[in-house]
């Protein structure tokens, strides 16, 4: 599984054992995603706990456009619905963030197998 560094992987399984939800892919998919580097970990993990995740919170900090279509897209595979422009992604993200990206759709589709 691809993770930006150490720490990612290390608050990602944090997430994990913490949440009871954690097993469902969507939240998965969330959850990677939010725990991916430092400005996620600080703006966004704050709004996951058990009752699910705040997404108008998360979306209420200063993001960048890059974060921010990050953010989209881990809450459309959270929650089924919206649209992203992945094309506007492709042409943003470094390849660090396109991968994080493509690993949480994989997550989404196929959990953590």
């Amino acid at each position: 599984m691809y993770f930006l560094d150490n720490k990612h992987a290390e608050e990602f399984q944090y997430l994990l054992q913490r949440l009871e939800k954690a097993r469902d892919k969507e939240y998965l998919a969330a959850f990677y995603v939010l725990t991916a580097d430092e400005e996620l970990r600080r703006k966004g993990a704050e709004f996951v706990g058990q009752d699910g995740i705040d997404w108008r919170s998360i979306f209420g900090q200063d993001w960048s456009s890059g974060y921010r279509l990050l953010l989209e897209l881990a809450q459309s595979l959270f929650q089924s619905s919206g649209q992203i422009n992945l094309a506007y992604g492709l042409r943003t993200w470094d390849e660090a963030r396109f991968n994080l990206a493509m690993q949480a759709i994989h997550i989404r589709r196929n959990g953590l197998v």
